[in-house]
């Protein structure tokens, strides 16, 4: 296999923001128009070409939600096989430093007890990290 169809297959990496205020987790639906549009999922995205795992999350954040996060400890890697192809999802425990959400590239977002979760339809490369996160509460 030649080194430009390795790179075709690889997974698409994304950072995903875990922010948990007075036992609430913060989660985002994704606009009807997008890919997966009116499911849920942790707020975030995807990396640009050199481009950190906590510099994409900060202005991602900043882009979709107006709030400025310091990214902490790395809570979790997820890989998923969508069919459209698989993505690395990176998981970072963040804080929110100034802001209050707005919903600016999301349709709404919601502050989630974790034992609720699972009441919501989220993507299915979140599930695993969610489950994850139920437990260790």
């Amino acid at each position: 296999m030649n080194q430009a169809s390795e790179h075709n297959n690889a997974p698409l990496l994304v950072a995903a923001a875990v922010i948990i205020e007075a036992g609430k987790v913060l989660i985002t639906r994704r606009p009807e128009h997008k890919p997966q549009g009116g499911l849920w999922e942790f707020p975030g995205g995807k990396l640009n070409p050199a481009e950190s795992p906590s510099e994409a999350l900060r202005r991602e954040i900043r882009e979709e939600l107006a709030l400025d996060i310091s990214v902490e400890k790395i809570v979790d890697a997820l890989y998923y096989p969508y069919p459209w192809g698989a993505v690395l999802i990176l998981a970072y425990r963040c804080r929110i430093i100034e802001g209050v959400p707005r919903n600016i590239e999301v349709s709404e977002h919601r502050w989630v007890p974790l034992n609720e979760l699972d009441q919501f339809e989220l993507l299915p490369a979140d599930i695993p990290l969610i489950k994850q996160l139920q437990e260790s509460a």
